[in-house]
């Protein structure tokens, strides 16, 4: 009796995966169509918080070197990313998708967004060191007034915890 009731649970939980993912790739499309693209959506979000931090010129052109570099070092992940996503779209269009494959691509993709924690804060810590004591002041307050502030999306927190 109590195997078949986790297999019952194991069998619930995969439906529950196939049918929450379909909508949360749907919704992430219906999001990445509607929002400017990732890099403008970046440089509009530089140009805020060097004006708001009211940064001088070699301080922005530092800043945008540290965004460059970090930038470089993300690619290759994004692009792995890109192609993770490609396959769990493939592994759901099929008419009866397998629960493990799905999964697997889920965790796989989870386990590289985790690649990117490390980059941003290091480009957080030099970013910092740029910055005045005021100015490191005023930075910490806007990372305060908006919890997202400043992690790359689901980087910032871990959904486990």
């Amino acid at each position: 009796m109590r195997e078949s009731r986790k297999k019952s649970l194991l069998a619930l939980a995969a439906a529950l995966v196939l049918l929450a993912v379909p909508a949360l790739v749907l919704a992430e499309q219906a999001a990445a169509s509607a929002a400017p693209s990732h890099p403008a959506m970046m440089q509009m979000h530089f140009q805020k918080v060097a004006q708001k931090l009211n940064l001088t010129e070699e301080q922005q052109t530092a800043a945008k070197q540290l965004f460059q570099d970090m930038k470089t070092k993300m690619a290759p992940i994004h692009q792995a990313q890109q192609a993770l996503h490609t396959q769990l779209k493939a592994a759901l269009a099929v008419p009866n998708p397998d629960a493990a494959t799905v999964g697997q691509a889920v965790i796989q993709m989870h386990q590289n967004r985790a690649q990117l924690k490390p980059v941003m804060q290091a480009f957080h810590q030099q970013l910092e060191a740029l910055l005045t004591p005021d100015q490191l002041a005023k930075f910490k307050q806007m990372q305060a007034a908006h919890p997202a502030f400043g992690h790359h999306r689901g980087v910032g927190t871990d959904p486990s915890q």
